[in-house]
């Protein structure tokens, strides 16, 4: 007579456990993946935002510089009256004399260099100009600009005395003979030196004053 029959279970090989394992280890490296990219995303957004900040700082300044040349000219005459000389003043016909290595852009725009203490003539140095987001935290420090003089060029009042539309308009020759003041303005967000974790945009205009 046989005895019972009894049977062992199969000894238990664990392969469910490694697919969890798995499953989990994917699962976590794409969680990784999507918080890398929004954090990534992230810094873009501010630093866009931060250059447009700095752009409108600098944009305010550039504005600024504008009208304090055209200020100064109005109240001293035409000639060297505000910011750095780049050269001599030229013949009549056109600029001449100006000394390039001068009259290029400040190799202090990116850096720092100095601020001026005052109007009027300067050296290589920068003024401050007003800070539109002092009263914020957004703010960067002092937009700057930078004046360049570059000399006086002829130019043909057409409406002033000596002439007429009519004469004007129909070649019969241009009116008097004024001299224009030539300047060039470099304007910049803010003095790179004190903030250098922050955009830094610089612009450039040529302002004519007479």
């Amino acid at each position: 007579m046989k005895g019972p029959h009894m049977t062992f279970p199969r000894r238990q090989r664990g392969a469910s456990l490694i697919i969890v394992l798995i499953l989990l280890l994917v699962m976590t490296l794409l969680g990784l993946a999507v918080l890398r990219g929004t954090l990534l995303e992230e810094r873009m957004s501010a630093n866009m935002y931060d250059r447009s900040l700095a752009f409108q700082q600098a944009e305010s300044a550039l504005r600024e510089a504008e009208e304090e040349v055209r200020k100064a000219v109005v109240a001293n005459g035409n000639g060297w009256v505000i910011g750095i000389k780049c050269g001599n003043d030229p013949t009549r016909g056109g600029i001449t004399g100006i000394d390039d290595s001068k009259c290029g852009m400040p190799t202090t725009a990116y850096t720092g260099g100095t601020t001026c203490t005052g109007g009027g003539l300067t050296s290589d140095c920068w003024f401050n100009a007003v800070d539109q987001l002092g009263s914020t935290n957004k703010s960067a420090g002092a937009p700057q600009y930078y004046v360049q003089y570059m000399g006086l060029r002829d130019s043909h009042d057409e409406l002033g005395l000596g002439s007429s539309a009519a004469s004007t308009q129909y070649g019969g020759g241009g009116g008097a003979v004024i001299q224009e003041a030539m300047y060039r303005i470099f304007a910049r967000s803010h003095n790179p030196s004190a903030n250098g974790d922050r955009a830094v945009v610089v612009l450039q205009a040529n302002v004519v004053a007479k």
